[in-house]
């Protein structure tokens, strides 16, 4: 019985003593490292202030021409959402066909009637021509 008595850390030679974290040291580190990135911010800024005033005196000052009121510029959709109407036209043409009355083929006599309608008549027991019976 005289081995069996002894801990687990006798065994091994340590008392678990180092297995703290040093908090302050990390947070040290962290401060060092936000202010390396703050200082390596700031110091990006200032190139390419500078290099893009070296540029412009160089090539004259970029302009970017407002092309925001054009729905297309080429191809490309050029459209901000706050002025793009497109849905809201798509909306309520689909609205008219889908609340009104109007021709899907007047050849073959085959209208529409409005959605409202076309619901409370199927309800109502009413079948469409051509329907199963």
């Amino acid at each position: 019985m005289s081995g069996h008595g002894t801990s687990h850390n006798d065994h091994h030679g340590h008392d678990g003593a180092g297995d703290e974290i040093a908090y302050g040291k990390v947070i040290a580190v962290g401060a060092i490292s936000l202010a390396i990135f703050a200082v390596s911010t700031w110091w990006a800024a200032t190139i390419l202030t500078r290099e893009t005033k070296r540029y412009e005196d160089a090539n004259g000052v970029v302009y970017h021409p407002k092309k925001v009121e054009k729905e297309e510029i080429g191809i490309v959709d050029q459209v901000p959402f706050v002025i793009d109407t497109r849905l809201h036209r798509w909306r309520a043409e689909h609205a008219a066909k889908l609340n009104g009355y109007g021709w899907v083929d007047r050849d073959r006599g085959v209208a529409h009637v409005p959605i409202e309608q076309a619901m409370d008549a199927i309800a109502n027991g009413a079948q469409p021509a051509g329907a199963p019976r």
